[in-house]
């Protein structure tokens, strides 16, 4: 499965007369509210780093994941295929599907790789390919691990205490989507390297002063790793793949001041619960909103408050990745990707939290800023793109043509801003979650999103005129040619890559009767 080399360029992977190859800096984010920023006024999300990219290179407004669920969308991240071809369908334990990796291409043009922070990939192999870093097997828990009681110690701080003001209980086990254990945790004070409330629904700061968050530690990591890479001339390939901002919202002590939570506008679905929406969606609306102390928007600021500022820490941390960039002279030579694998419901829909079971936007519209050396600065791309084409696309930095069986496709030519053609609409896979295994298919295609679930309703939105999801047209007579049109394009879709499991006989016999 070697790619072939583009044309022009020497035996190496280099471009003829070229000078060493492009560094690349890939971040991962996990679970932002990215549409909290972009859509809403008042206090939001702060990003300098974010909105630096974007001047200083492309920005992709129009990007969705390729799943909403972390483990399925960052295999898609490794391998650049669908869900339904590396065969990691859910959060749960799948065997490896025999593809490789990105980071085996790039080894062997000489490559430095590497990869920080968490993995929850479904592969647990990264160490026997080669990968240099940090990176717990599963989930992980970074608060527990020795690298970062290490970390501590190097840097003379104290063990992270956090201090919980918002909680509710979390589903630790279900089966046949009844849930059979929960677990709460009261507000008060917890040492996360003995709790194990590091992934719960709940809000709070961390009291030290110190740089002890999850995302210091990665990062700092990284940047110790980058500095041997450049001391020693090697070129290198790094994931930085952050906990947050997924919930808990841990908020550092410098941070925890930033915004106004009276200033947080009220989201416009908060009042709405998803009645429109498949029934695991209402069902899984209805168990949050009993185990949530939370229930009008003022009880809900404070919540709110807690999660923009988490996701501004983490981005501030990317900040001092860019900042060791200049400081050491790699700036110039390094290709930086900024994205996330899925959204967070957070506040939509009724009050949800978390992924929600369904492919709504606040889940499925992701962050993307590419800066890549040479290409013009404060490019903004509204075409459809997937956090499925950067593979693709970090090979395409590396000299590398793309291989056939992949499913993305390189971005390069749109980071430079080249009349090229692009795909006019994009599929994104579900197969279920929260112990409900219902498979749905969403399609893009220019201003429409198409939702089909397994057995239950097809949801259609026009994202220009609602961008909200609030109005379902599957059924208006207006939208009768756009229906059947979406319809065609997702069976065009699902042939084109293959999508031909048990799991969606259901909406493609639906679709096609359309």
């Amino acid at each position: 499965m070697e790619p072939e080399r583009k044309e022009g360029y020497a035996a190496d992977g280099l471009p003829e007369n070229s000078g060493p190859k492009l560094n690349i800096l890939w971040i991962v984010l996990d679970h932002v509210t990215f549409r909290h920023y972009k859509l809403m006024k008042g206090a939001v999300p702060v990003l300098p780093a974010y909105e630096r990219l974007a001047r200083e290179g492309c920005e992709f407004t129009n990007c969705h994941s390729v799943h909403p669920l972390c483990l399925p969308a960052r295999a898609a991240m490794l391998t650049g295929v669908y869900a339904n071809h590396h065969g990691k369908l859910d959060n749960g334990e799948y065997p490896d599907c025999g593809l490789p990796f990105y980071t085996d291409y790039l080894q062997s043009l000489g490559y430095r790789t590497a990869y920080f922070g968490k993995n929850h990939s479904g592969y647990e192999n990264f160490r026997e390919k080669g990968l240099e870093g940090f990176y717990p097997e599963g989930y992980g828990n970074p608060y527990h691990m020795e690298e970062y009681r290490d970390y501590l110690a190097k840097n003379g701080y104290g063990n992270p205490i956090y201090q919980q003001e918002w909680g509710m209980s979390t589903v630790f086990k279900q089966e046949n989507g009844r849930v059979i254990s929960e677990k709460t945790y009261e507000n008060g004070d917890y040492d996360l390297t003995e709790s194990d409330n590091f992934n719960m629904y709940c809000a709070g700061i961390l009291k030290d002063t110190g740089k002890v968050h999850e995302s210091d530690f990665i990062t700092n990591s990284a940047l110790d790793w980058m500095e041997d890479c450049s001391r020693s001339g090697a070129s290198f390939a790094v994931r930085v793949d952050m906990w947050g901002p997924h919930h808990a919202y841990q908020v550092p002590w410098e941070m925890k001041d930033l915004l106004c939570a009276e200033e947080i506008q009220e989201y416009p679905t908060f009042q709405e619960p998803p009645t429109q929406k498949a029934q695991m969606v209402q069902d899984f609306w209805e168990r949050i909103h009993d185990r949530n102390p939370l229930q009008t928007w003022e009880e809900w600021q404070p919540l709110m408050k807690r999660a923009y500022e988490h996701y501004s820490y983490i981005d501030k941390a990317v900040g001092e990745m860019l900042d060791k960039l200049e400081e050491k002279g790699m700036a110039g030579n390094t290709v930086v990707i900024y994205t996330a694998d899925h959204g967070d419901a957070l506040g939509s829909h009724g009050g949800l939290v978390d992924k929600a079971g369904d492919m709504m936007e606040e889940v499925m519209h992701i962050p993307l800023v590419i800066r890549w050396p040479g290409a013009p600065p404060g490019n903004v791309c509204d075409r459809l793109v997937s956090n499925l084409d950067l593979t693709p696309t970090v090979l395409e930095a590396a000299g590398l043509n793309v291989p056939d069986y992949m499913d993305g496709a390189g971005l390069s030519g749109l980071v430079h801003n080249e009349n090229t053609g692009w795909r006019e609409d994009f599929m994104a896979e579900h197969f279920g979650h929260f112990g409900i295994r219902a498979a749905q298919r969403t399609l893009y295609y220019k201003n429409y999103k198409y939702i089909a679930t397994e057995k239950d309703v097809h949801e259609v939105y026009d994202l220009e005129a609602d961008p909200f999801e609030r109005q379902n047209l599957i059924h208006d007579a207006q939208y009768r040619e756009v229906v059947s049109e979406l319809r065609r394009r997702l069976l065009a879709n699902m042939d084109r890559f293959g999508d031909n499991s048990g799991d969606v006989a259901d909406i493609r016999e639906r679709a096609a009767q359309g």
